[in-house]
């Protein structure tokens, strides 16, 4: 929780210095580069620590294999369930409704771009790669003993680099009314996706209803879900930690692809409960402010409720 709110303060922050630039007719050239630069050493360090995880290492063959294969359902079903939530409510594919939808078309008619990031997405898996072989083969215990610390810092410094985006955009109010509250719907959806995917992978998959309830809980979380599935269960626990983290790098690594292909709205429910915060800036760099404002309130609902549901799920 702690974390949660200094995450907050760090983007609200940001927010008031880019909102009082635009006031100034004043820009920052160079903050698209630096989050650029920050991003690169975030997944650097996020796949050192994966290295540098005996427990991670030596679960890549069998548990390896059943997480990604859960994780893939999990995240199969979340897109389709959120396309399918999206197109109902009216929102089109960059996430806009009403005049905002129009004045999106009309750009996109007129051959505005949409965001490429085929170049970021190449550097970060290079990079996850670097930091997985650097974590595993030679980086001292001491370094990944403080990578927790160096993540946080990194991820304020790039949080604080969205809320700059946010405020000099100046159109989060305009969007975010057009949205109301049907933005805080699809948390939810991604809570009643997670549900179903829990179901279908159990159907194939060697554990049991409640052990997949337990381990698709965890939302993307795995610092308190594997945790807390611990004394239920020590494989359960392996396979959800396993399947947190593939669920984040592999959000990482579709959500630029997602928003170009699919829907800017659909990438960010790729990560789960991390939209919120490692997975912020790149959904922000991928589409746009005010749907990195969806992403957090996103990962704030799922956050909240990770340790509600599997504590529900382990009592059954």
């Amino acid at each position: 929780m702690i974390d949660l709110l200094i995450y907050l303060a760090v983007t609200v922050a940001g927010y008031f210095i880019g909102a009082r630039l635009k006031k100034q007719n004043k820009t920052w050239k160079w903050v698209g580069g630096l989050q650029t630069l920050v991003i690169i050493v975030l997944v650097f360090l996020m796949g050192s620590r994966i290295g540098a995880s005996e427990e991670i290492v030596s679960s890549l063959g069998t548990i390896g294999l059943v997480s990604f294969v859960f994780t893939i359902v999990i995240m199969l079903v979340t897109l389709v369930a959120f396309t399918l939530v999206r197109r109902i409510m009216g929102f089109d594919r960059y996430g806009k409704r009403g005049a905002a939808r129009e004045a999106a078309e009309a750009a996109a008619d007129d051959g505005a771009p949409t965001p490429k990031l085929n170049s970021l997405t190449v550097i970060m898996v290079v990079f996850v790669a670097v930091g997985i072989a650097a974590g595993y083969l030679f980086l001292p215990d001491g370094f990944i003993a403080v990578t927790g610390t160096l993540l946080m810092i990194t991820l304020c410094a790039l949080l604080v680099l969205v809320g700059i985006d946010i405020g000099t955009e100046g159109t989060l109010v305009t969007n975010f009314k057009s949205a109301g509250w049907r933005v805080v719907v699809f948390p939810f959806v991604s809570i009643g996706a997670m549900l179903l995917g829990c179901v279908i992978a159990s159907l194939f998959l060697p554990f049991s209803l409640q052990d997949s309830l337990c381990i698709g809980s965890g939302l993307g979380w795995y610092s308190l879900a594997a945790a807390m599935l611990v004394d239920y269960s020590t494989k359960v626990s392996a396979i959800c930690f396993m399947h947190c983290v593939i669920r984040e790098v592999v959000g990482i690594l579709l959500i630029p692809v997602c928003a170009k292909r699919l829907g800017y709205i659909e990438c960010y429910c790729l990560p789960g409960a991390s939209s919120m915060d490692v997975c912020l800036p790149l959904v922000e760099k991928a589409t746009d402010s005010t749907i990195a404002v969806y992403s957090f309130v996103n990962g704030v609902i799922l956050s909240a409720s990770v340790a509600v549901l599997v504590s529900i799920f382990m009592s059954l």
